[in-house]
């Protein structure tokens, strides 16, 4: 699937969008006021795409997780924003996708010393396991959320003072926030005042789509964004987020390529892909693979940088 990109600082319609550079991204984030604590530290990676049998890539992956836990300030906290195996939602038979889930586990989960949350992307759901007759059992999403050690395929969690909100945004339908789970994260934001960060595979507002030259209809045509770039009623999240300002910070995937957008209370980062290119070489669009490391403090204040893999 083709994806879309990035580079350029815009204000429009009220809305700032804050592009970061190749290496970092630190544009004016919340400042942590002097009397708050330690931070939080979370490791954000997303779009993995680790595939079966490729030992080099497995090496790769492996040593990442290996660096990231040895740095001297280890993240407390792994997020995964989806699409963690290459594929298992065409034409791989059965054992393929039993071996990605399967390498996900011993490669991934085995060696982590800290805690992990998840959540699905579009090459993580196994499509040949829908139940047309029962679609409400979403059994095709049921491997991914078991490997993941995801109660559901979209659940909140609490770690460090804040609280995070994990999505599901791709239906049978398509790229969407079904109804039972709007609800649900309507009520939950009602119920507490922690900071919130809120993870989706599909970005929720992204100026990334605009990097891809196959949206570019040309002079006098506009743009054209594919539906399952992003998820249908992005205006009524906007305002379920100023409803709700604890939302401070918006994590995404899926586009393999990098951008920040902040809009009203929310900031709204797209994370690149520890895959880059679907491991192949020159990156994807200028953005080499990489990974997000975050700082989240208790007042709600929060930085964050990008760091490139080898």
């Amino acid at each position: 699937m083709s994806l879309a990109r990035r580079s350029f600082l815009q204000t429009l319609l009220g809305s700032s969008f804050v592009l970061g550079g190749q290496r970092l991204l630190a544009a004016a984030e919340p400042e942590a006021s002097p009397e708050t604590t330690k931070p939080f530290t979370v490791a954000f990676l997303t779009d993995t795409h680790q595939p079966a049998g490729n030992q080099d890539v497995m090496q790769k992956v492996g040593s990442l997780i290996d660096g990231i836990q040895a740095r001297e300030a280890a993240p407390e906290l792994f997020v995964f924003g989806g699409d963690n195996v290459m594929a298992v939602d065409g034409r791989q038979s059965d054992e393929q996708a039993d071996i990605q889930f399967q390498q996900w586990q011993e490669n991934v989960n085995d060696r982590l010393k800290v805690p992990s949350l998840s959540c699905i992307g579009n090459h993580d759901i196994r499509w040949k396991d829908h139940d047309k007759e029962n679609p409400e059992t979403y059994r095709e999403k049921d491997r991914a959320t078991k490997t993941y050690g995801m109660p559901a395929r979209y659940y909140s969690a609490e770690h460090g003072g804040w609280q995070f909100f994990l999505l599901d945004t791709f239906q049978y339908q398509g790229c969407e926030i079904d109804e039972a789970q709007w609800k649900w994260l309507e009520d939950e934001l009602a119920k507490s005042d922690l900071p919130a960060v809120v993870v989706t595979h599909a970005p929720l507002m992204s100026v990334t789509h605009f990097y891809e030259a196959s949206t570019d209809k040309g002079i006098g045509n506009g743009y054209a964004i594919p539906s399952g770039w992003s998820p249908q009623r992005l205006n009524d999240l906007r305002l379920l987020f100023r409803k709700h300002p604890r939302v401070q910070l918006c994590l995404s995937g899926h586009m393999h390529t990098v951008d920040r957008v902040d809009v009203d209370d929310t900031t709204y980062i797209c994370g690149g892909a520890v895959s880059g290119n679907w491991w192949t070489e020159g990156g994807y669009l200028g953005y080499p693979n990489s990974w997000i490391e975050l700082k989240l403090f208790p007042d709600g204040s929060w930085s964050h940088q990008r760091h490139e893999t080898s």
